[in-house]
């Protein structure tokens, strides 16, 4: 009786020994399991995947070019493929809508322009997109002035000469742009305010036909994009009387800038900018803004640049930012003391 009392409680006491292990066991792989779990369950590092860089504009302009020019480069310094997807159509507007929607991830980026940006708010009451509050300024990266353009045999051989000889036109000198509402128009208006003159804006439908307009003396004056006219200079089609740039343009050493014709103070330079979606975490957007100004410091980068008659710019986050919103601020201004609107 006693030996069968003994042999139950020892395997009491085993099964006991094995209950505890197997709680033991249990535990360990629980903890195990949650080491394992861990990093599964954790955001991967950004970027995982492709990157798509919205360009609200057609292929085949400064815009898409540098856009290009910028993915290319960053795709290699990400490890990740960026994508250019190409949205043109109501001056910028579909692109910028597109950017402005799309989730604050990283995964989508944008290359904004002064005329969505800057212009298109103050020429439009509504927007389908915002352009202070929807986005995040990544990076100022090109700025590209415009060229006052007239002939070769004309009369006018300063910006002096063009001020006077439109004052003294009834009715004022007519110009021409590629457009109402393009930074070349608004140019046009500054130089009114700023130098005094007497221009008449002559608009068209793009930088082509309005170069038309001059090469066949319809219109003494053309305002166009330094990168748009630079092969009319170079050919001696057309003479450019100043550039709007702060310093001459490589590409155009020739050129005076404004101050150089007697009007100093005078500076207007289109320009476009990385942006994303309202909203993108900070460590994402550094990240973002560090490549960009590595890319933009390139010496092949600011060589291709300058030979499209354009600046490279080396811009960080936040003074890309300040840039931006006092562009916004200037060129409302001027807007509402011209009195243009477009809707």
């Amino acid at each position: 009786m006693a030996a069968q009392r003994k042999r139950t409680a020892q395997g009491v006491d085993r099964a006991r020994r094995r209950a505890a292990g197997a709680a033991l066991a249990g535990a360990g792989l629980a903890v195990l399991g949650g080491l394992r779990a861990g990093p599964a369950q954790a955001q991967p590092a950004w970027p995982s995947r492709p990157v798509t860089l919205i360009v609200p504009f057609a292929s085949g302009n400064v815009t898409d070019s540098i856009a290009r020019m910028i993915g290319e480069r960053l795709a290699a310094a990400l490890g990740q493929q960026v994508v250019i997807d190409n949205r043109p159509g109501a001056s910028g507007g579909i692109g910028m809508s597109a950017i402005t929607r799309a989730a604050p991830d990283g995964y989508t980026i944008g290359m904004g322009a002064i005329g969505p940006m800057a212009l298109n708010p103050a020429l439009y009451s509504r927007l389908p997109y915002d352009p202070q509050e929807g986005l995040s300024v990544i990076s100022v990266v090109y700025k590209g002035p415009t060229l006052i353009l007239v002939l070769p045999g004309s009369p006018l051989t300063s910006v002096a000469d063009l001020v006077k000889a439109s004052r003294a036109q009834a009715g004022g000198m007519d110009y021409a742009t590629a457009g109402i509402g393009s930074s070349m128009h608004l140019t046009g208006e500054w130089l009114n305010r700023a130098l005094g003159a007497q221009l008449r804006h002559v608009p068209n439908r793009g930088s082509g036909a309005a170069a038309l307009l001059l090469l066949g003396r319809e219109v003494p004056v053309l305002l166009d994009s330094s990168t748009a006219a630079l092969n009319y200079v170079r050919s001696g089609q057309m003479r450019a009387l100043a550039v709007t740039s702060a310093q001459r343009l490589k590409a155009l050493p020739d050129v005076p800038t404004l101050a150089e014709a007697g009007f100093p103070g005078v500076v207007v330079d289109g320009w476009l900018s990385l942006i994303a979606p309202k909203g993108l975490a900070e460590p994402v957007r550094q990240r973002l803004s560090d490549e960009v100004r590595k890319i933009m410091q390139d010496s092949e980068v600011r060589d291709r640049i300058a030979a499209q008659a354009g600046e490279a710019v080396v811009s960080g986050s936040e003074e890309s930012a300040q840039f931006v919103r006092a562009e916004q601020r200037r060129w409302a201004e001027l807007v509402r003391a011209v009195g243009i609107k477009l809707d």
